[in-house]
C-alpha cells in the first residue's frame, strides 16, 4: 500500500510538471537562492572570523577567510537544493533518478560531444581574445578571476569542488532550464524563454565585465546546455551532466594553473 502511494505521488509530480499550468511554488527557489547565497557567507565568514579574533586577539589568517567562504557557499547551496526537494516532499528525488537513468541510457553521446565542443570553443575563444586589440581584448574574464579567488588556499579546494562542480550546476539548471524554459515556456513562446534563459545566465556571469567580449565564452557554455536540454526532451539530468562536466574541466584547469 505504501509503495502504491509512493508511485502515485511520483506520477502526480510528472503530471504536474507536464501539465499546461505553471508550478508556481517552484519559483520560490529564486528568492531562497538569493537570500541564502547572500546570508550564509555573511553569517559564517564574519561569524567565524569575529570569534577567532576575539579568542586569539589577532587578525584572522587569510586561509581561514578562504575556507569559510567556500564552506558558506556549500552550505547555502545545499540548503537551497534541500528546500526545493522539500517543496515536493522529497518525492522529486525519484523523478530525478529516473531522468538520470534516461539521460545515461539515451543521451550520453550527445552530452559528451556537446561538452567537448563547448569546452574547446570556450578555451579557444579565451585564447583568441588575448590577441584582440583593446578594449576588446582580455587576459582573464572577471568571472574566472572570481573563481580563482576560491583557490587561494589548498585547504578550501574540497569545498570549492563541491560548490563549483556538484551543487552550483544543479541550482543553475533548476533556475535557467526548469523554471525559465520549462515552466515559463508553458505560457510564453519557447524561443522567447530560451533567449531569456541565455540572457539571464550570461548576465549573472559577466555582470562586472571589463570587455564586452567576455560575454562570448559564457554564451557558448549556456547554448551548449540549452542544446542538450531541448534535444533530450527537456531532461534536466542530461543538461546537468553537461553543466557539471564543463565545470569539472574548468575546475581542474584552474587548479592546475593555480598550484602547479
Amino acid at each position: 500500500m505504501e509503495k502504491e502511494g509512493k508511485s502515485l505521488k511520483q506520477e502526480g509530480l510528472r503530471n504536474q510538471w507536464g501539465s499546461p499550468e505553471v508550478v508556481k511554488k517552484d519559483f520560490l527557489l529564486i528568492p531562497i537562492y538569493i537570500v541564502f547565497q547572500i546570508l550564509m557567507p555573511i553569517i559564517i565568514v564574519f561569524g567565524v572570523l569575529g570569534v577567532h579574533a576575539m579568542i586569539t586577539q589577532d587578525p584572522p589568517p587569510l586561509y581561514l577567510y578562504n575556507l569559510m567562504l567556500s564552506v558558506s557557499f556549500v552550505i547555502a547551496q545545499f540548503i537551497v537544493i534541500v528546500s526545493f526537494f522539500a517543496l515536493h516532499k522529497l518525492y522529486i528525488a525519484d523523478v530525478a533518478f529516473r531522468q538520470l537513468r534516461i539521460a545515461k541510457r539515451n543521451y550520453l553521446p550527445l552530452i559528451v560531444s556537446v561538452s567537448i565542443s563547448a569546452i574547446l570553443l570556450y578555451y579557444t575563444f579565451n585564447f583568441v581574445a588575448q590577441k584582440l586589440p583593446k578594449p576588446l581584448s582580455y587576459d582573464v574574464t572577471q568571472a574566472q578571476l572570481r573563481l580563482e579567488g576560491l583557490f587561494n588556499h589548498p585547504i578550501a579546494i574540497v569545498f570549492t569542488f563541491i560548490t563549483v562542480v556538484v551543487l552550483q550546476p544543479l541550482i543553475q539548471e533548476l533556475i535557467y532550464r526548469h523554471l525559465i524554459i520549462h515552466e515559463l515556456g508553458k505560457k510564453l513562446n519557447l524561443m522567447l524563454v530560451i533567449v531569456l534563459s541565455i540572457v539571464i545566465e550570461v548576465s549573472v556571469q559577466v555582470y562586472d565585465l571589463i570587455s564586452i567580449m567576455e560575454v562570448i565564452p559564457y554564451l557558448i557554455l549556456s547554448i551548449g546546455s540549452i542544446i542538450i536540454y531541448i534535444r533530450s526532451g527537456k531532461n534536466l539530468a542530461a543538461s546537468y551532466l553537461y553543466h557539471s562536466s564543463v565545470h569539472l574541466v574548468i575546475f581542474i584547469t584552474t587548479m592546475v594553473e593555480k598550484f602547479f
